[in-house]
């Protein structure tokens, strides 16, 4: 938990709380816009191919929590489509490195809002 949140906010978070605040800042982040961490967040996605776009944001999202939130280890980057309209959005699989606890997080790359995807349970044969 970071310093501000315990002293103002008084509260406690999980180390899953944290990290998900944490990755939420992170990929919302326009990259550029910290001058003295030119790599933080993600590129704008402006005039590309839908296949441009998923494939530079998801070496930016590797890139990313590998250098700025070592607690995570990415597992695997998919797409997805969303109900009846079919809107695109990236499924990025995680696990917490100490606890080895599974994360997904939806992403909807046009608008970065961020989403935590539930958890499935293995179906039994």
């Amino acid at each position: 938990m970071s310093f501000l949140s315990r002293r103002f906010l008084g509260r406690e978070e999980t180390l899953l709380e944290e990290v998900l605040r944490n990755l939420h800042h992170l990929l919302n982040a326009k990259r550029g816009a910290a001058s003295f961490l030119p790599g933080f967040g993600l590129s704008e996605t402006g005039f590309r191919t839908a296949e441009e776009m998923l494939g530079q944001l998801g070496a930016e999202i590797r890139e990313n929590i590998r250098l700025y939130e070592p607690r995570v280890e990415v597992t695997e980057i998919e797409e997805d489509y969303e109900g009846e309209n079919g809107r695109l959005r990236l499924v990025v699989h995680c696990r917490l490195r100490h606890t080895s606890e599974p994360i997904s997080v939806l992403i909807d790359p046009y608008t970065r809002a961020m989403a935590v995807a539930p958890q499935t349970q293995p179906e039994e044969a």
